[in-house]
């Protein structure tokens, strides 16, 4: 039976469930008294852009294959050209030839492509600026992948056998730690339920816009042996390599190619690797996954140790994380060259919790942007022409040379748009007597705080704009 019924899971389009899929069911059924998989996932179908112009006659012209591509790439229609959502059909040149997308983007781009859309939908409109996204993804990945190869120069693998010194641990270690189990919990559940659309997107942003974005960028002071001992240099080249081979492993369906030969090196890297007894829980599992012959046979990512996902650390990086998006943004309105520095200052008021997390951690801004000074205080002295914006109670200012202020009244002023309509916004849906019944109280409660929180961050542009 093994040969006739080799599978669990039948994968298919919705379109054939009664035509194909029931039949096969109930004759299996009827014949062996055993159905041939006892789950079925239906995905939806794949549609393409058709695009055309009206003919003298009345007809209709699709767009040549050339003429078509340039649109999908985002470039806009001329007036005549029409266009819609269609099924793949020949005759409208709106078929879309996998082979070709490999030859073009690459088959793990395409692969990731398709399971990051929303494939439990009836249409899945497919864009080919997607296919280019997750193309410079499968880059990034392979980048990202390099940079720690190149800082895990000196550390053996006896060492790493040794397993982490969690006495060494920092606020950033143990944030994303904390993320590597949450990630993984969340991957396993979307994959259990079929939702591959989540499970690619999770591994896609876990990856890209945490690990390589803020993780790398805040290590490498500890890694060039600008802070810290050697020790800790150790332990953070010890948490790179455990965090990568968790994260391959975590992409490999999504990806195949490029992680297994990522996992390859590792394992080639790192030949000599004993399981001891009583490390840690990340060295095991990654220990234990290397000395798999191949990354498609490892076990795995799951939950590592559930007492490290730590809701509040997260919360505390989220606040560091919205104060570095802020620097930047004013650096990068005010166009400040990147490797121009800047003074910063983080007015916190008294007993503020926000602007204690903004002291302890304000090396994680300095990994991240170009400063001279940051400092944290309860008032801020006189500090002149300088821009300013306010990130969760906290106020973030910036001085600024005299011939930025027609910038900085612009872009003042376009804050100042962006907040009313945020505030009128909510003003309406909290005069709403449906909203009100119908929301729960805690979701009203926060909506109300955001109000107060957004007025007061208007308040303080006026303030800014009328000096």
């Amino acid at each position: 039976m093994e040969r006739f019924y080799p599978t669990s899971v039948l994968v298919t389009g919705h379109d054939i469930l009664f035509f194909w899929v029931a039949r096969m069911l109930f004759m299996d059924k009827y014949f062996s008294q055993k159905y041939p998989f006892p789950e079925v996932f239906l995905h939806g179908l794949i549609y393409g852009k058709s695009y055309w112009r009206k003919t003298k006659e009345g007809g209709i012209a699709y767009v040549t294959g050339s003429e078509k591509r340039q649109y999908d790439l985002g470039e806009p229609p001329p007036k005549d050209v029409e266009s819609k959502w269609e099924k793949l059909s020949k005759s409208k040149g709106n078929v879309i030839d996998p082979l070709e997308l490999i030859e073009e983007y690459g088959t793990d781009a395409v692969r990731m492509s398709l399971c990051a859309s929303a494939n439990q939908t009836p249409q899945i409109d497919l864009d080919r600026r997607r296919f280019e996204e997750f193309k410079n993804f499968a880059n990034k990945l392979w980048n990202g992948a390099r940079f720690i190869f190149l800082n895990l120069k000196g550390l053996t693998s006896e060492e790493v056998s040794q397993g982490l010194d969690e006495t060494l641990f920092k606020f950033e270690d143990l944030w994303i730690l904390s993320l590597v189990n949450d990630v993984n919990v969340k991957v396993n559940e979307a994959l259990k339920n079929y939702s591959f659309d989540q499970s690619a997107l999770l591994a896609y942003d876990f990856y890209w816009k945490d690990f390589c974005a803020y993780y790398l960028e805040i290590a490498k002071p500890t890694l060039f042996g600008n802070i810290g001992s050697e020790k800790d240099k150790k332990n953070k080249q010890k948490i790179l390599l455990i965090v990568l081979c968790n994260a391959i492993r975590l992409m490999h369906p999504m990806a195949p190619f490029i992680t297994e030969e990522l996992f390859q090196l590792l394992k080639k890297r790192f030949s000599n690797l004993t399981l001891e007894e009583n490390v840690d829980p990340y060295t095991k599992k990654s220990i234990q996954a290397l000395l798999a012959p191949a990354c498609m046979v490892a076990p795995y990512p799951d939950l590592i140790r559930e007492k490290d996902i730590h809701p509040e650390i997260e919360k505390t990086f989220s606040l560091m994380e919205s104060l570095i998006y802020g620097i930047r943004n004013i650096r990068g309105e005010m166009k400040i060259p990147p490797n121009i520095a800047t003074s910063v200052y983080i007015e916190c008021g008294e007993d503020s919790e926000e602007g204690k997390i903004a002291a302890q951690n304000s090396s994680m801004i300095s990994a991240l942007v170009k400063t001279d000074r940051i400092e944290v205080l309860r008032k801020a002295p006189p500090i002149g022409f300088s821009a300013s914006l306010m990130v969760q109670g906290l106020k973030v200012i910036i001085p600024l040379p005299e011939e930025l202020r027609e910038k900085e009244l612009v872009r003042l002023a376009k804050e100042r748009e962006k907040l009313i309509e945020q505030i009128d916004r909510l003003k309406i849906q909290l005069s709403n007597p449906q909203f009100l019944e119908k929301a729960k109280p805690e979701l009203v409660k926060r909506q109300e705080e955001i109000l107060l929180d957004l007025a007061g961050q208007l308040k303080e542009i006026e303030s800014k704009l009328s000096n």
